[in-house]
């Protein structure tokens, strides 16, 4: 009985833990072949140019989006790095029969780690968001919502 419990206890954990990932940081109609697990399959920064693009920012606005972006690395990029390092390590413990305290362990350490990456990128999309018109901030919700970043809620 206790062995079962267990492996459910693995299994739900395994499960929780991309689940969450893949809905963050996926696009919402991407190739499923495409997805990657951890969501990071993009370097940081990446999607700086086309944010830009989508909500046509002047020189001025440009300047302190790519600021804040710049800003926020030294904080996001290596929670990044400890993220891979940790899902590696669970993984591994996954596919090697670790036991199931220590899964739970790298679970909850991955599960924190996400939420400090995802309360960095709020900050970051929030700072960037003041900066926006009322209708760029429209083109931004939209590239984002294009993103599985955001999920639109349709108007009323």
């Amino acid at each position: 009985m206790l062995e079962k419990l267990t492996k459910l206890l693995i299994i739900a954990g395994y499960a929780c833990l991309f689940s969450g990932p893949l809905y963050i940081h996926q696009p919402v109609a991407a190739d499923e072949a495409k997805k990657a697990a951890d969501g990071f399959d993009k370097p940081y920064g990446f999607y700086v140019n086309p944010i830009l693009a989508a909500v046509k920012a002047n020189d001025d606005q440009r300047k302190k989006i790519t600021a804040i972006v710049e800003e926020l690395r030294p904080t996001i990029e290596p929670l990044r790095k400890k993220f891979k390092e940790k899902q590696s390590t669970f993984l591994s413990g996954m596919t090697t029969g670790a036991s199931a305290e220590d899964l739970l362990c790298s679970q909850r350490e991955l599960s924190q780690i996400r939420g400090e990456i995802n309360d960095q990128y709020l900050l970051m999309r929030l700072r960037i968001r003041k900066l926006l018109k009322p209708e760029q901030q429209i083109a931004y919700d939209d590239f984002l919502s294009s993103k599985g970043w955001l999920k639109k809620h349709p108007a009323k």
